[in-house]
This record gives C-alpha cells, sequence and structure tokens, in this order.
C-alpha cells in the first residue's frame, strides 16, 4: 500500500476524486487531495495549505493530476508548482522518497517550465512517457 497525496488545481477537483476512488480500490491510502471550493465559502487557507504540507510529509507518492487549464495543455498552477518544490525540497534535505508523477507530458509554455523540465531531467519527477499509470495504481 502507498501513502498518496493528489495535488492539482481545485478546479479539477471531480478528477481529483476520481483518481482517489481509483487509488482506493487498488488498496493505496490517501492522505490529500484538492477538495471542491463552494462560491462564496470563506476558507482558513492557512489551515487548508499546513494540512496539506503536512501530508506531503508523511506521503510515498506525490501525484500531480495536471490537465488543461486556461487553454493551457497539461497545466500546473503556482501552488502546485510550490508543492512539487517542497516534495523535492523533503528529498533532498530529509532523504524522503517521495516519488513524484505527473499524468501528463510537462507543460512548456509556463514562466517556471524550464525548471520542471530540469528537474525531470534530473530524475526528481516523472512524466507520462517517463511510468506508467497502471504501475502506480496496482
Amino acid at each position: 500500500m502507498k501513502k498518496i497525496v493528489i495535488s492539482a488545481s481545485s478546479s479539477f477537483y471531480k478528477e481529483a476524486l476520481v483518481c482517489k476512488n481509483r487509488f482506493e480500490k487498488n488498496g493505496h491510502k490517501i492522505l490529500a487531495y484538492p477538495k471542491k471550493i463552494v462560491k462564496g465559502q470563506r476558507l482558513n487557507y492557512k489551515i487548508v495549505h499546513k494540512t496539506f504540507y503536512q501530508a506531503i510529509t508523511k506521503t510515498n507518492v506525490l501525484f500531480v493530476l495536471n490537465l488543461k487549464k486556461k487553454g493551457i495543455p497539461n497545466y500546473i498552477g503556482p501552488s502546485v508548482f510550490a508543492e512539487i518544490a517542497f516534495a523535492i525540497g523533503l528529498n533532498l534535505t530529509f532523504n524522503k522518497h517521495i516519488k513524484i508523477y505527473c499524468l501528463n507530458p510537462l507543460p512548456k509554455n509556463l514562466p517556471y517550465s524550464e525548471e520542471l523540465i530540469k528537474w525531470q531531467k534530473l530524475g526528481w519527477i516523472k512524466a507520462k512517457g517517463d511510468w506508467k499509470i497502471s504501475r502506480l495504481a496496482s
């Protein structure tokens, strides 16, 4: 059983729920995933982010659900980029072994795409083509 955190834009909450259910069906434990934000709902962002980052410290896998958003294929937003960087930092400084998988290839037209691609070349992140989802889900 793997412990998994699903990282994605909160607008992908439906897709995240599908992934969550699939992973759980295969015996994995989901520590955190994006949830629906109801318009007008007041969130305590400090608690939401703290809880999510705490889950990343306990996970085996950070699964990045990078789908098309705002006309950008394979979108990775600033918050997801920060979560990826945090997991990499944990791996490098605290000898964690968090695997980072992106559902789709990395985006090539974002301000931080160059950094993501460098991390992929270093083997710190795996994007579609580097791995198979069936291997992760089983």
